[in-house]
């Protein structure tokens, strides 16, 4: 080995000792930082738990503080209330005081004039007696009117009863009419029963079964045409059947008595003599108008 390689091999074993005491200097730096840090952030710790014990006891001080002054104005307000009452009781004892004075002095006036005191109180009793005697003629007028006035509640208790008793029985009518017209199928309702009364609107459709009775006759129809066409219960109708020769002929009459938004059934009320209602005949509300709707299935 030439002596340049062993001064390289010398600095390196140098270099590499300072390199080992610098770790170790840095590690032990490292260590006394994180045993500082450590230290810190407990101190830090019970100085937050110290802190938050000092807000805690400042809270329940600040909260005893304003019971105790919640309860010393409330046993000022009271010590004030009894001040004033004993203030207004003793203004009423010095009122007391002068009335007994008054009293006392007016005493002493009446017993030095018995004489005109008892001219007075004679006149007062004579006064007193014509008074009373106003007031009992007043009495027996207002017993009187108490007495009208008895009687007609009674009266009125009276027709009371019996107005009562005819509503009750105007009530069993109406639900026993209700109970016939429901039992007839006929309308209830007012403004239906109201629209019952116009006639039906032009309109016109087809007739989409037939339904025969026992007779072998017909007996109801459905239609094609419903409520949305302006049809209610009870709408007569016009069954015709147009030829093609352009006439028409006329096979009876039928009245609403179910409906629905597009169909309707309608009883047979009037039937042709020469004639049979069959399907695809014509429905319309009046006879020689123009229809305005016109539905099939």
């Amino acid at each position: 080995m030439s002596y340049v390689g062993k001064i390289l091999v010398v600095v390196q074993v140098v270099l590499s000792l300072l390199f080992m005491a610098f770790a170790g200097a840095v590690y032990s730096m490292h260590q006394n930082w994180h045993s500082k840090y450590v230290a810190e952030q407990t101190q830090k710790n019970e100085l937050q738990t110290a802190k938050q014990q000092v807000e805690q006891e400042l809270a329940l001080a600040r909260q005893d503080h304003a019971t105790k002054l919640a309860e010393e104005k409330a046993r000022a307000d009271r010590f004030q209330a009894l001040n004033q009452t004993l203030d207004a009781q003793n203004k009423g004892l010095a009122i007391e005081v002068e009335k007994k004075e008054t009293q006392r002095e007016e005493q002493t006036g009446l017993s030095m004039a018995k004489q005109q005191e008892a001219v007075f109180r004679q006149q007062e009793a004579e006064k007193q007696r014509i008074e009373n005697d106003k007031l009992r003629v007043a009495l027996d007028t207002e017993s009187a009117k108490n007495r009208d006035l008895q009687d007609q509640v009674f009266t009125s208790n009276v027709n009371l009863e019996e107005l009562r008793a005819r509503y009750d029985k105007m009530l069993e009518k109406t639900a026993y009419l209700e109970r016939v017209v429901a039992a007839h199928n006929l309308e209830t309702d007012p403004d239906v029963v109201e629209k019952m009364k116009l006639p039906p609107p032009p309109v016109e459709g087809l007739v989409i079964e037939v339904s025969k009775n026992r007779a072998n006759r017909i007996e109801f129809v459905q239609l094609s045409i419903g409520s949305d066409d302006g049809l209610i219960v009870s709408h007569e109708l016009d069954v015709i059947r147009l030829n093609d020769d352009g006439t028409s002929d006329w096979l009876g009459r039928v009245r609403v008595v179910d409906i629905e938004p597009n169909t309707s059934v309608a009883r047979v009320i009037l039937p042709a003599k020469n004639g049979i209602i069959q399907k695809s005949d014509t429905v319309t509300s009046k006879l020689g108008q123009p229809a305005v709707s016109l539905s099939s299935n």
